[in-house]
């Protein structure tokens, strides 16, 4: 299957805590990073999550949130330190690449953002992804 969002991540489940509502997914990127999403007890199940399958996690470039100087405790689980690799700028918006290891990450930031930020190639970032804007996906 074709798919137009631009962060894919192949993981491999570490814990899955099922809720009355919603689960908790740990996985572990390849370089091992750790990552978690909230998802829907029944799509756990639908899925087969369980620890060490392998699966794939999806979230949107406008979800990554890019933050530099480091000197803010935040309360999202998710935050993956990179080096900027490329920075496309168009008419309103600048797509960042982060390398994290192994992987890269895609955010989509206000080009004012990025000019308020500085941004530049070789700058080291923090990328914030909240654990509900990430989709998992298993291989059928």
């Amino acid at each position: 299957m074709s798919i137009s969002v631009r962060n894919r991540l192949d993981v491999e489940i570490s814990n899955v805590k099922t809720g009355a509502i919603n689960s908790l997914i740990t996985a572990k990127l390849k370089n091992g990073e750790i990552l978690k999403a909230t998802i829907s007890v029944s799509s756990e199940k639908n899925l087969e999550l369980k620890i060490g399958k392998k699966a794939v996690f999806l979230f949107e470039a406008s979800n990554v949130v890019v933050a530099k100087d480091g000197n803010l405790k935040l309360s999202a689980t998710n935050q993956i330190s990179g080096t900027i690799s490329k920075i496309i700028d168009t008419a309103t918006n600048s797509k960042i690449i982060i390398d994290i290891k192994d992987d890269q990450i895609s955010a989509l930031i206000t080009k004012s953002s990025c000019k308020k930020l500085a941004l530049k190639t070789g700058d080291k970032v923090t990328t914030i992804i909240k654990t509900s804007q990430i989709i998992v996906g298993v291989k059928v």
